[in-house]
């Protein structure tokens, strides 16, 4: 029988890469030590896919970021089902989880995915975020970071207990063999209609303003004329998906916007450069799959980006915001095929030092840390 269990809570109005982390701890932390179950603050895509996979789904609806309605039933909800610890994630989780075990005398450890000023759309939004959070840090017993960069950011709020854990990351053996990897180009490809010579620059990402993906638009425009075959592939989906496509459409870009895919690591062969053009960006597991999928890449020097990709090595990096470098690194791995190679090689062993059972026995570790005290 376990010994703790764990309520994870997140707002899961969308699934992105937080998301993704909590059901790989939902799915891979020890179950024979903790009993994970996840809260959803927002009735959407994760609560549906957690109990499609018939994982403990709790449900504490918020009407807007800054509704406390659903406090008093997450409390109740916390002492019937007996939990040890709440593991936060996002600013709504925040909140509620931090009052809540406070009122409960509960430890909250609060995982810090992305910065928050850069998470939302609107300057003021993103000060009341701030003001928040460092109000209610201190009901905190740990905060742990997907990046050195963000243990920063987060000190300076005022955190204390700081540990960060890099996200690991699932072996994909569906893109070990070469194989495969053709097959599923082919696949893909003819599923989008994407032409099989087109020189495809490909990236998976929300679609929201923090991604930079107005910026892999630009770039594409930039570098076209030289290029007729280039063909612009963004797999996700998110508040800016109107805006890119008119931005693509203005630039008479070829392109294709599949929306948001379950499984989009499988459609990573389709792709020929992955780019991650990210204004910030919290660690960015997706390059380690783009490595997986034998992919060039070229992404910005922006938060925990330069501790996963080691410049010039195992992809190219770039300043944010700038799609004339960005587009000078572009054209640097089409003319120059044996400098994508070689960073393709490099990538396709960094990937493994990041490994998933690494990720999980720091997070054990740090749950037992602060449960025993």
């Amino acid at each position: 029988m376990p010994n703790y269990k764990i309520l994870h809570l997140i707002g899961g109005g969308e699934i992105g890469g937080a998301e993704q982390h909590v059901l790989t701890l939902l799915e891979g932390i020890n179950s024979s030590s903790f009993a994970l179950a996840v809260g959803c603050l927002v009735d959407g895509p994760f609560a549906q896919l957690t109990e499609s996979k018939h994982l403990p789904t709790l449900r504490f609806p918020m009407k807007h970021p800054l509704d406390l309605t659903p406090l008093p039933k997450l409390i109740e909800k916390i002492r019937q089902e007996g939990f040890s610890l709440i593991h936060t994630h996002g600013s709504r989780a925040n909140l509620l989880g931090r009052l809540a075990g406070r009122r409960l005398k509960l430890p909250v450890v609060s995982t810090v995915h992305s910065s928050l000023k850069q998470d939302y759309l609107s300057p003021q939004a993103a000060l009341l975020a701030l003001a928040l959070d460092r109000l209610t840090l201190p009901m905190t017993s740990g905060v742990i970071t997907v990046s050195e960069a963000l243990a920063q950011e987060v000190a300076r709020r005022g955190a204390k207990n700081i540990r960060t854990i890099y996200n690991g990351v699932h072996s994909l053996p569906e893109l070990a063999a070469e194989e495969e990897r053709a097959r599923l180009r082919i696949h893909f490809r003819q599923k989008w209609q994407i032409p099989e010579d087109a020189l495809v620059l490909g990236s998976v990402a929300r679609l929201h303003p923090t991604k930079g993906l107005n910026t892999l638009l630009t770039a594409a425009q930039t570098l076209q004329s030289q290029y007729p075959k280039l063909h612009v592939l963004i797999i996700g989906e998110g508040p800016l998906r109107s805006a890119l496509e008119e931005q693509a459409k203005g630039y008479n870009l070829a392109y294709t916007f599949p929306g948001y895919l379950p499984q989009a690591y499988l459609a990573l062969p389709a792709m020929d450069i992955f780019v991650l053009p990210s204004v910030s960006e919290g660690m960015g597991l997706v390059l380690l799959e783009a490595m997986q999928a034998h992919l060039p890449l070229v992404a910005t020097a922006v938060g925990g980006i330069p501790e996963v990709i080691r410049p010039s090595r195992d992809g190219l990096l770039i300043p944010s915001q700038q799609p004339q470098e960005l587009a000078q690194a572009l054209e640097k791995l089409l003319r120059g095929p044996s400098l994508a190679q070689a960073l393709v090689h490099s990538g396709a062993k960094r990937w493994q030092d990041f490994s998933l059972q690494e990720m999980l026995r720091q997070t054990e570790n740090f749950y037992r840390e602060i449960l025993q005290g």
